[in-house]
């Protein structure tokens, strides 16, 4: 069994990038530690602690993301993710919401880490496409976010998972400790 297992789903590259941010932060050697895209994931890898990532569909997580935090039991969970639209600590506590429902009550939630990450261009097009259609003033707002969310992740988004997965690592340790 491995003490960690990095797994994640990533549409655009920016859950992929703070994914990999994170397998580099774990405090173990290569030989205790694993990182697996979902789409990749077969379900023979077991760990300790599981840190699972998503880009924010629609407000959750998607389903193949729900199928592996449903099947994990008796061990710790992370969630970590990216989303375009919501640079916002309520829009994050709704995302952990939204996904922790589906861990089950004999595995320990650690937390989750989410931060803003860049939409494709195509996104803006569309949007653009809505002027004169819809409440302008919204819209202009949306296009304010969409042109930060250029820049994520950021430097900084990377420092603050390093930060999330210490605090994780620790929190596992002490539960381990405890039993």
């Amino acid at each position: 069994m491995l003490k960690y297992l990095v797994i994640y789903a990533s549409e655009t590259g920016n859950t992929k990038k703070l994914a990999e941010e994170i397998y580099k932060a774990l405090p173990c050697s290569k030989k205790d530690k694993a990182i697996v895209d979902v789409r990749t994931w077969n379900g023979t890898m077991d760990a300790e602690t599981y840190f699972v990532g998503f880009w924010a569909n629609r407000g959750s997580c998607t389903l193949e993301i729900i199928d592996i935090l449903s099947s994990i039991n008796h061990r710790n969970i992370a969630l970590f993710g990216t989303c375009g639209m919501g640079n916002d600590k309520s829009y994050y506590a709704s995302l952990e919401q939204n996904a922790s429902v589906w861990i089950s009550d004999d595995t320990n939630f650690l937390g989750s880490y989410f931060c803003q990450g860049k939409m494709p261009e195509a996104l803006r097009a569309k949007y653009e496409s809505y002027r004169g259609k819809c409440d302008d003033y919204k819209l202009d707002k949306i296009m304010e976010i969409f042109d930060t969310a250029k820049s994520h992740p950021t430097r900084e988004d990377l420092q603050r998972a390093h930060q999330f997965v210490n605090e994780c690592c620790s929190q596992a340790k002490e539960l381990m400790l405890a039993h």
